[in-house]
């Protein structure tokens, strides 16, 4: 353990006056700004190559598969789940809240990824946020994904 005058030198002005200065600051400036940029880049990093479930929100439907699988960028905050479909990263998504879960109604999200499928990105906002989601149909009408709570 570092004793405060192991990090401080004492030096005298020009003018016999003591001057307390400290090499500490300036030999930890480069850790308080690399560390966070290290450990967002980590989470990120982490978050874009964990790879959901082979069955995540599978169907037989190969138009709603291709979707799911295309790769977008993600950058939602504080986006209620009933507003998802209304996001860049969503456009075009048809969801349904189950009606015994209106809480989840108002839930908000927040997702930062880069190159991810769209499925892989609602699998990370289904394990973030504790939600189930299926693919579901109705006859003679396109998929659609139905959310609700674990």
């Amino acid at each position: 353990m570092r004793r405060i005058s192991d990090c401080l030198d004492l030096a005298t002005s020009k003018h016999g006056i003591m001057i307390k200065t400290s090499n500490h600051a300036s030999s930890t400036w480069p850790l308080r700004v690399v560390l966070p940029v290290f450990l967002i880049s980590l989470a990120v990093s982490c978050a874009t190559s964990v790879q959901p479930p082979q069955h995540f929100l599978r169907s037989a439907d190969n138009s709603s598969d291709q979707w799911l699988d295309t790769v977008v960028d993600i950058e939602i905050a504080d986006v209620r789940i009933v507003h998802l479909p209304l996001t860049d990263a969503f456009a075009g998504m048809k969801l349904v809240i189950a009606r015994a879960d209106a809480p989840v109604e108002s839930l908000k999200l927040a997702l930062h990824a880069n190159r991810v499928t769209r499925r892989q990105a609602l699998w990370l906002l289904a394990e973030k946020y504790g939600l189930a989601m299926t693919v579901e149909r109705v006859k003679e009408q396109p998929p659609y994904i139905g959310i609700s709570k674990k």
